[in-house]
Parts: structure tokens; sequence; C-alpha cells
């Protein structure tokens, strides 16, 4: 493993098992996960230890991203004040658009054990194969499955919505493009595909396209945002105006804090 010193504030553990990615697993004190196609180790004492190189490290991980002026952007109230202290150094993670699509279609009505269980199960399933495990199935790949074999990996109704997406990105439907939008247009696009609502697509704007202010909003972030802010009409446009430029980082340090804190 090669070592590094995070110039940045970093913790491992929140940023990788907090909701955002579905790959990773915790082997000890080693978290191993598949990215682009490679087995990635990582471990994290007063520095980081890594199968990848740093222009890796940066790029998946928003080391690029001064997350103590993102902190204090968002810092407006106690409630989020909590957040921040209590997972100081969770960061946003920046995978790939297409993984994360259709990880987040296949993440509606459902716990984060099921959605990891589904990913790997399709990986097996449709993935390309190599020594140390299997890449995430390709648009090619998905586009063709049959929905009897998709049921079979867990993905349920939302088989013809997987299999519908993907043919409409082999046809020539740009996620990458997205990334250069403004958030409404880039949304608005995201929306056009099948099984893909507004929390989906502000997961996949968030979590893969630089959108930092996308606002996810499933029922676990609206309970949090009522309790914590009271009544609002629209969480969505509520945690944006609030909480501005940076609310897709409010919004996962809230949604995270409250999945480990709120529910004890």
């Amino acid at each position: 493993m090669h070592s590094y010193q995070a110039s940045q504030p970093f913790h491992l553990t929140y940023s990788l098992d907090s909701g955002q990615v579905f790959r990773w697993r915790k082997n000890g004190n080693v978290w191993e996960g598949i990215v682009d196609g490679v087995l990635v180790r990582i471990s994290q004492d007063g520095c980081i230890h890594c199968t990848c190189d740093e222009e890796f490290l940066c790029r998946y991980f928003r080391l690029d991203d001064d997350l103590n002026r993102v902190l204090s952007a968002i810092d407006k109230d106690l409630h989020i004040h909590k957040a921040i202290n209590a997972l100081y150094g969770m960061r946003l993670i920046r995978q790939d658009p297409w993984e994360c699509l259709v990880s987040f279609i296949c993440s509606s009505y459902n716990n984060v054990p099921r959605i990891k269980m589904i990913i790997e199960n399709l990986c097996r399933e449709f993935g390309k194969k190599f020594q140390q495990g299997y890449a995430f199935p390709s648009p090619e790949a998905l586009a063709r499955a049959s929905l009897k074999h998709l049921r079979k990996c867990g993905v349920g109704y939302r088989d013809t919505y997987v299999t519908e997406t993907a043919q409409r990105v082999v046809s020539g439907f740009n996620l990458q493009k997205l990334r250069s939008l403004p958030y409404g247009e880039a949304k608005e696009m995201l929306l056009e595909l099948p099984g893909v609502g507004h929390k989906v697509a502000d997961c996949v704007l968030l979590f893969s396209l630089d959108k930092m202010e996308a606002f996810p909003c499933d029922v676990n972030i609206q309970k949090c945002i009522h309790e914590v802010y009271g009544p609002c009409t629209s969480v969505r446009a509520f945690g944006q105006d609030y909480f501005g430029a940076y609310a897709g980082y409010a919004n996962h340090y809230l949604f995270y804090y409250h999945r480990l804190y709120r529910r004890r």
C-alpha cells in the first residue's frame, strides 16, 4: 500500500459507510471496494494507506473540496453544528455516474444492506469478471438483460426501469455531459429516465456530477427536517434556500447524523 497524508479533514469510515456508495466492505481495519473495475483497499490511522494513487484519492473522495470552508458555510444553527462536530471529516464521494444512477434506482423503498445485496448480485451476474471480483455492469450488459434474470438479482419491480434506462444510455443519453449543465437543466434531463424521480435525480447529481446544491429528499431526511426545523411545504426548497450552494453537504451530514444518533 501507498501512504499519504491528507491535506484536508477526512474521515474514511463516515465517507464510505453513510449511504452514498454500496460496493465497499470493511475487512478488519481495511475498506475494500471495486471502483472502475479495480479492487481498491484503503485504511486510515494517522495517514491514509491505499492501493491506489493520490490522484484517485483526490478525485474519488473530493479532497479538492475545501471542507472547512464548506462546513463553515452550512454551519447555520445548533442542529447542523452538532452534526458537523459528530461527523467531522465526512466527505461526499465523486463516483461514476452510471453506477450511481443504477444504484439509486435500485435504492427506492430499500434499506442499505438490501441495496448492497442487489448491487453485488447485479455485478456477479452481469459485470465483467476479473481476478479479484466483478466490475459494475456496463449499460450494454443491463440493456440486454432479461427481466427474469434481473428479478433473480432482487431488483423486483425496478427491473424495467433498469433495462429501459440502460437502453437510453446505450442509445446516446450522455450522463457525463450533465456535469457541465446547470443544476436545474441536468435534473430535468435525469427526470426523463425511467425510474428516476426527484430523490434519485438529486442523489445522482450530488454523489456523481458535482452539483453541491442538490438536496435529496427521502422519508428520513423529510422526517429530520420537519423535526428539527418545523413543517415546510417543500423540504427540498427549504434545504436549498437555507443552506445555499453547499446544501448537499448539509443534507448528507443531517441525514447520517439522524441515522446514527437520533434513533438511539
